[in-house]
């Protein structure tokens, strides 16, 4: 089974939920926009295509109220350029933040298939683009929607682990289990349908990552969930 790396970060003071963009462009501008892992945009002027279009290995999120960055493998390589700076004044939201680590973490995590399923939550995940939205709504019960929606977490599922490098060496199934929440949100200057969902898959995944559309932005963060204990996470 494959090994990736992990560094998440999360910084000692308070931010709103949409203020995690603001914090993103912060941080980008601090290293630079040379550093194409902190943005996903394509710095060549030649390029067809203005964007990578590949799972981001540097992600944003609000943890606990706090700003936090989530390097990913390839990503953890380029955690020193943040870090290697001697300023760590952040400008966003209208305020001038100088940044002090609450919380480091560094781990392993181990990824494949697994003979019993795994539970998880997922928070505000954006699983449907434009074209399949319309295919979404014209379902006509929760559990065609719901069987649509797992083909849509399957295909997120893959193109993790397209972007860590890693093959899954079996059939990557999930089943969505109960739909908590579906909620409108404003992303990227337009609003997108998003979900908070219980499911379980038959893949060993990272706590924190994101899955689906805004991954890098702080949408379709995973946790996991036991379906045993009578107190379970919240979304």
């Amino acid at each position: 089974m494959q090994q990736i790396r992990l560094i998440s970060v999360a910084f000692d003071t308070e931010i709103a939920p949409h203020e995690t963009a603001a914090f993103r462009g912060a941080v980008i501008e601090k290293v630079g926009y040379e550093r194409e892992l902190y943005h996903n945009h394509n710095n060549d002027p030649e390029a067809e295509r203005l964007y990578h279009y590949r799972y981001p290995l540097v992600q944003y999120k609000r943890q606990r109220r706090r700003p936090a960055i989530l390097f990913i493998d390839e990503g953890v390589n380029e955690a020193q350029h943040f870090f290697s700076n001697p300023d760590w004044q952040l400008n966003f939201a209208g305020r001038n933040y100088q940044a002090s680590v609450a919380d480091l973490r560094v781990k392993q995590y181990k990824l494949g298939v697994c003979d019993r399923p795994r539970y998880y939550t997922l928070r505000r995940w954006a699983a449907l683009n434009q074209s399949n939205f319309e295919r979404f709504l014209a379902l006509g019960s929760e559990e065609e929607q719901k069987a649509f929606l797992e083909r849509m977490l399957v295909g997120h599922i893959l193109g993790f682990g397209k972007g860590v490098g890693h093959r899954y060496e079996k059939r990557v199934e999930a089943r969505v289990l109960d739909i908590l929440r579906q909620r409108s949100i404003p992303m990227g200057g337009v609003r997108m349908l998003t979900f908070d969902i219980r499911f379980e898959a038959n893949v060993m995944l990272p706590a924190q990552i994101g899955l689906g559309k805004g991954a890098a932005r702080g949408f379709g963060i995973l946790s996991y969930w036991n379906p045993d204990k009578e107190q379970n996470p919240t979304i």
